[in-house]
């Protein structure tokens, strides 16, 4: 009888054991490598608004070479990853007092559109002033189609956006003129 042996026998079960575990390893590998990578690229996206704000908010008035070197310095943020799906928008914000939405004074963007001049913009509710005058605030935005360089065909591109207000440093607001200050 052969059933009594073949059902004692050892030899090449971690082998067995191993080929059904091997894809589940792999699938692991390749899923934690690209979400990583994801968490990574998140972060980069979040800095380089925030780098476009907050260099932007430094100027007393600006131009629009300044505004198109901002951008193209902001893209450096987002470094080692290609910057080509990144766009960029950085533009001036009027808000009324009391008001919930602002309205652009100002816009530059970088592989993208920027905002229509006078088009309204919702601001969040702790961005808003309660003085009697206007308040400024510069607005940088940076959306980025990210697609993973391990296993692009199975993990789905995600598109990451970051928006980010802040309140002119050196003056109330940063005209947009033919020469910066």
């Amino acid at each position: 009888m052969l059933r009594p042996t073949f059902l004692r026998a050892r030899e090449g079960v971690a082998a067995l054991e191993f080929a059904l575990i091997a894809p589940i390893l792999l699938i692991m590998l390749i899923g934690g490598t690209a979400l990583e990578e994801a968490i990574v690229v998140s972060r980069k996206v979040t800095a380089a608004a925030h780098a476009l704000a907050d260099v932007t908010t430094q100027y007393t008035s600006v131009a629009t070479t300044d505004l198109s070197l901002v951008l193209q310095a902001s893209t450096l943020v987002l470094e080692p990853y290609p910057v080509t799906t990144a766009k960029m928008t950085v533009s001036e914000i009027m808000v009324a007092p009391n008001g919930g939405t602002g309205t652009v004074v100002w816009s530059q963007a970088l592989n993208t559109d920027p905002r229509g001049v006078g088009s309204t913009v919702s601001i969040p509710a702790s961005s808003t002033s309660s003085t009697s005058d206007n308040t400024y605030l510069i607005l940088g935005e940076v959306s980025y189609n990210y697609t993973p360089r391990v296993a692009n065909s199975i993990v789905p591109g995600i598109t990451f956006y970051q928006s980010l207000f802040m309140v002119p440093r050196r003056s109330t607001s940063i005209p947009l003129g033919s020469s910066s200050g």
